[in-house]
């Protein structure tokens, strides 16, 4: 019973070591420093409520197809968030035509949790 209990313990210990490490490869932000990021100390059910904001920013990648958009924002400090480049998908395909690679906007955005959905789009000057 002492053996089984021990195997028990290894096997939680490794699942608790990779869990962090899965959820940040399957979340796509792999490429992001968690640790410069103000919401890795937020509390879970925190960073799982759904919230309207506002962003500015610089558009980076625009895919019709896909009905993403790419964009280096600035930190939107109401949802605790760093600046940092992100893709997020478009409420409207829609609200992608016209928008360029290059171009400075100000954005509606819905998050739930770590991802956030584009809900207008508006060119602002640099």
């Amino acid at each position: 019973m002492k053996h089984r209990n021990s195997i028990l313990v290894a096997t939680l210990v490794v699942a608790a070591t990779a869990l962090p490490s899965m959820a940040q490869q399957s979340s796509g932000m792999q490429d992001m420093p968690m640790q410069n990021m103000p919401m890795h100390n937020m509390p879970m059910k925190d960073m799982m409520q759904s919230a309207n904001a506002e962003g500015v920013g610089v558009v980076q990648a625009v895919n019709p197809d896909q009905g993403t958009i790419t964009v280096k924002h600035q930190a939107i400090e109401s949802i605790h968030w760093p600046a940092m480049t992100m893709t997020f998908k478009a409420a409207k395909p829609e609200l992608l035509k016209g928008v360029e690679v290059g171009e400075h906007i100000r954005f509606g955005l819905h998050t739930q949790g770590m991802h956030g959905t584009v809900t207008w789009i508006k060119p602002v000057s640099p």
